[in-house]
């Protein structure tokens, strides 16, 4: 609901700040039945996808449910939509039916970082940032939550001078906008951009060598830093350890696969670096106090 709403809220700001209709939007739904968000609020569809006169913009929300009811006709309304000149978006996990259209091919785009792994795993072939949000030609893609206000400001931006974003904003009891250089901050931890250049690439370095964890002393020598200097900056700025850092983001990377994608358990267990099935069951069950398996289930 917040990915929703935090891209129509500038756009209303917006009109009563320029005080005029500068901008129009609808929602619907594939079939024009009412939209059940999943913190139990019912939004009213003002249509069908399609039925409507085409708009400058359509942008696909998606957030828990990635199945859509009919596949290859929605799949085939958004080449259309892009066909006839529409910029077509994406919010939060929406990334995934453009890509399932053909439509993210030879174009750089993002996704919320939940779905990250499970994107990369389905679309290898794809540009995928960790951005909070990517305008590449006529396709827009966002993380979702409030990178959708971000990306709409910088649509909005093409419109109208620095006054009226300033007084959207201010409006909104915000106190800055971010461009689309800023990266998400993924998992449960967030590494302020403040912290040591070190520390931050650390987490990078981790990140991107999950399936063989590195070692605590191999980590700080790639950084630059002393294993004792490293290992202080962990608990400074997370709480942790290295090596307890690490094992978190392999858990959480697990869970985001286990939630998003149709990898087996075991395999799962290997692309986050976990030596076996059974440890991995093990760790997972400790962390979360649910085994993998039922999550799935769940």
């Amino acid at each position: 609901m917040l990915s929703v709403t935090a891209a129509i809220e500038p756009l209303r700001v917006a009109n009563r700040m320029a005080g005029c209709t500068c901008y129009e939007w609808s929602i619907v739904s594939e079939n024009g039945a009412p939209i059940h968000a999943s913190n139990g609020f019912v939004l009213e569809s003002q249509g069908r996808i399609g039925d409507a006169s085409v708009p400058d913009y359509t942008f696909v929300c998606a957030g828990l449910s990635l199945e859509a009811e009919h596949p290859t006709r929605l799949s085939a309304f958004l080449n259309r939509r892009l066909a006839a000149g529409v910029k077509l978006g994406a919010i939060s996990m929406g990334s995934i039916f453009l890509a399932r259209a053909g439509l993210l091919n030879g174009v750089r785009c993002t996704v919320h970082w939940e779905g990250l792994a499970a994107f990369k795993d389905q679309f290898p072939e794809i540009e995928l940032t960790n951005s909070i949000y990517e305008i590449d030609g006529n396709i827009i893609t966002c993380a979702g939550g409030m990178s959708s206000f971000d990306m709409m400001m910088e649509i909005i931006s093409q419109d109208h001078d620095e006054r009226i974003l300033r007084s959207i904003a201010n409006q909104l009891q915000l106190d800055r906008i971010r461009s689309s250089v800023a990266v998400q901050s993924p998992g449960s931890e967030h590494i302020p951009e403040t912290a040591p250049k070190q520390l931050r690439r650390a987490v990078v370095i981790l990140a991107e060598n999950m399936e063989h964890p590195i070692s605590p002393k191999d980590l700080a020598v790639v950084v630059g830093s002393s294993r004792r200097t490293l290992e202080r900056l962990f608990v400074k700025y997370t709480g942790m350890t290295p090596s307890k850092f690490c094992k978190i983001q392999r858990l959480e990377r697990a869970r985001d696969l286990l939630l998003h994608s149709n990898l087996p358990v075991v395999d799962i267990a290997v692309i986050t670096g976990f030596r076996s099935g059974s440890y991995f069951s093990y760790c997972f069950s400790d962390y979360y106090s649910v085994p993998p398996s039922s999550l799935r289930q769940k």
